[in-house]
């Protein structure tokens, strides 16, 4: 799908800057919304273009989330996180972008965690580059 920007990243031809680690089939990024409380919401998602769970191959699913196992560990050691939530649409209401991600979003002692977050804001690009360059060194220490 030559249109989804999920899709580009995960070929190369834009913000490769941004990608905190990739693998042949699975990239990490930080995610553009960011929650003020949970600095760090990292997205893991498959090169190839998949809407949901339900039409991704097997081989596929199991490396997305060994992947989103790893980010798991880099966002408590990047961010300094307690732990975190992990979270995956499949066609919710309101979802703009059709590609399948999984966020892992970092939690913080009272950072007043809700799903759905009413003040989501645009992250910086500096603030993505950053956060992008701190987890690309702790998951390249756990590869």
């Amino acid at each position: 799908m030559s249109d989804c920007v999920f899709c580009a990243i995960g070929r190369g031809e834009t913000d490769a800057d941004l990608v905190a680690y990739r693998s042949g089939n699975v990239y990490v990024v930080p995610a553009l919304l960011r929650r003020e409380n949970n600095p760090g919401h990292t997205l893991v998602l498959p090169v190839a273009h998949v809407t949901g769970l339900d039409g991704t191959p097997p081989d596929l699913l199991r490396e997305v989330f060994e992947t989103v196992a790893r980010v798991v560990f880099g966002v408590r050691e990047a961010y300094g996180a307690v732990g975190s939530t992990v979270v995956q649409n499949n066609t919710a209401p309101g979802q703009v972008l059709h590609h399948l991600h999984v966020s892992v979003v970092p939690r913080f002692e009272g950072d007043a965690f809700r799903i759905p977050e009413p003040d989501l804001s645009e992250a910086p690009r500096e603030a993505r580059l950053a956060r992008a360059a701190a987890l690309r060194r702790v998951l390249a220490r756990k590869a």
